[in-house]
């Protein structure tokens, strides 16, 4: 009988040992220690989505071109020919040009396929593809647009608003670190998305042979070590802005951030924020 007690009470105390170990494991993430960031907003999701650091996560922001995120994936699921062709209209070359954005590098009267046009989207967060696949996709930018605040409500994004498919500057195109995670994460899990997303550059022919390559990645060097793929963006008003996604020891993390000071010129210190939570986890 004594030796039936002490075999019980030894499982019993194996099992509390595994789960206690257990515990820590499944929290582990929640004690990492986040340096201090330039980004003035911030969110860092686990594997599980779980949320394991925030800065001023609900404040809102302007998301610049972490809007493009939002506009390649209601291009993806509304595409069932990734290789229709489209032309490039002459006037939105001449539209963005104007504005002063970010370009993918077409020209007016190139024929391009919707492929072209995502990876023109995501890598050089262009407003060339932007327009166009805005147009082939829905007739329009406004019809367009319209496709992307129905998928913010489906994804519970209420603190977000857009306005274009671009995310250039209009004082009602708002969202918050919060709810661009909640789009990050859901994008991620379509694979077309995740193979852009994580591509360093693409080449395409439009007729002739045109490269794109990834902002972020040109950014820092020992960036592709940590940072397995991210959009950047930046207007005056939003700041320097990164949505990456980290790889450490076997894990992943959404790490979303704005309001960084700088621009396009200066020091990348959104790309530095990554690199420095990186480190951190």
């Amino acid at each position: 009988m004594k030796k039936f007690i002490l075999l019980c009470c030894l499982c019993m105390a194996a099992f509390f040992l595994y789960a206690n170990k257990s515990t820590e494991n499944v929290d582990a993430d929640i004690d990492v220690e986040i340096p201090s960031l330039h980004s003035q907003n911030a969110i860092l999701l686990n594997e599980s989505g779980q949320s394991i650091f925030e800065k001023n996560a609900d404040a809102i922001i302007y998301p610049a071109s972490l809007t493009k995120i939002m506009t390649a994936i209601v291009a993806i699921e509304a595409s069932d020919d990734l290789q229709k062709h489209t032309m490039i209209d002459p006037q939105t070359i001449a539209t963005f040009t104007a504005q002063n954005a970010s370009m993918a590098g077409f020209k007016g009267g190139d024929f391009v396929t919707i492929e072209d046009l995502l990876y023109g989207t995501v890598l050089p967060s262009g407003a060339d593809a932007t327009a166009t696949l805005a147009k082939v996709i829905a007739g329009s930018e406004p019809a367009f647009v319209s496709l992307m605040n129905d998928k913010a409500r489906e994804l519970g994004m209420n603190d977000t608003h857009f306005v274009n498919a671009s995310g250039l500057h209009d004082n009602e195109h708002v969202s918050s670190v919060r709810d661009i995670s909640k789009l990050f994460r859901y994008a991620l899990e379509n694979p077309l998305f995740y193979k852009i997303l994580t591509t360093r550059s693409y080449v395409t022919n439009v007729p002739n042979e045109l490269i794109m390559s990834s902002t972020l990645f040109t950014k820092l060097p020992g960036v592709e070590n940590a940072i397995l793929g991210g959009k950047t963006g930046y207007t005056p008003e939003a700041g320097l802005c990164l949505a990456s996604l980290l790889e450490k020891n076997g894990k992943n993390y959404l790490l979303v951030t704005t309001n960084a000071t700088g621009n396009v010129r200066t020091e990348p210190l959104h790309v530095q924020d990554a690199l420095s939570v990186h480190t951190a986890l």
